[in-house]
């Protein structure tokens, strides 16, 4: 197991470059904020989404006019999360506050590219950086998949969210956002979400335009920036060439 380690006055970050290149933890003022183990991969740390994020409907997505088949995660009718998520990075470069990692897109995937991880420390923020380079033109989608340590409190404020269709998917149809316990994508926030662990309050913002949020029934929190919705790949494509990289940041910001 390769951990690449960050660390400044405020923050020990840790990376788990077998796994995913995903923050496998983070430690504000001597608290841990995301679940650092579990028996599912797709259970813990912090890991990027890429070259799709959340679900797609039966593994199964249309581009220029060809239609390709995914694998199935186990125990589900969709492929999720990507194809990078459980393999073994390269890491590029690393110092005390930042590090970068690359990978290729898999054989899962039927398309060339590779992606690049940047996570680098400010005095109270990790800020995290997804560049997907395309070798040939493709349809993608990047975001990461936080798993937070149960909170004591959760904020946020959303225009509105995706409704879900029978199967669970998100549809197109935007609706008000309800007073419940969800697993949705939600969109077009007024502030960014704010979550309180053990006394630490910190605070998710991305440049991504859709946001799924989760609450796992073991009182974990999932904060999730996508630079598109589930199925995404189908219902909102976003086609990648390689002379227009896909990139987009996160920030987990310490507040108090």
């Amino acid at each position: 197991m390769a951990i690449v380690q960050l660390t400044n006055d405020q923050l020990q970050v840790s990376i788990d470059v077998s796994h995913g290149a995903r923050i496998s933890s983070i430690i504000a003022s001597g608290v841990e904020l995301l679940v650092t183990e579990a028996e599912d991969t797709l259970n813990w740390g912090a890991y990027p989404m890429v070259p799709y994020a959340g679900r797609v409907r039966d593994g199964v997505f249309m581009f220029q006019g060809l239609q390709y088949e995914l694998p199935l995660r186990p125990q589900s009718s969709h492929a999720m999360h990507g194809t990078v998520l459980d393999h073994e990075w390269t890491t590029v470069e690393s110092s005390d506050t930042s590090a970068s990692f690359t990978c290729d897109l898999g054989g899962d995937w039927p398309f060339a590219g590779s992606v690049t991880h940047i996570v680098a420390l400010d005095a109270s923020a990790l800020i995290s950086t997804l560049t997907l380079n395309a070798s040939e033109p493709m349809p993608a989608q990047v975001g990461w998949h936080p798993w937070f340590r149960s909170p004591r409190n959760v904020n946020h404020h959303f225009d509105a969210m995706l409704q879900r269709d029978v199967s669970g998917l998100t549809t197109t149809q935007e609706v008000p956002v309800p007073k419940r316990k969800y697993d949705d994508c939600f969109v077009r926030p007024h502030s960014m979400p704010q979550l309180t662990i053990d006394g630490i309050t910190i605070e998710v913002s991305s440049d991504c335009t859709h946001w799924v949020m989760y609450n796992a029934p073991d009182g974990h929190m999932c904060i999730e920036p996508q630079s598109g919705p589930p199925n995404g790949i189908n219902t909102k494509p976003y086609t990648v060439i390689p002379s227009k990289p896909l990139e987009r940041w996160m920030k987990i910001q310490v507040l108090s």
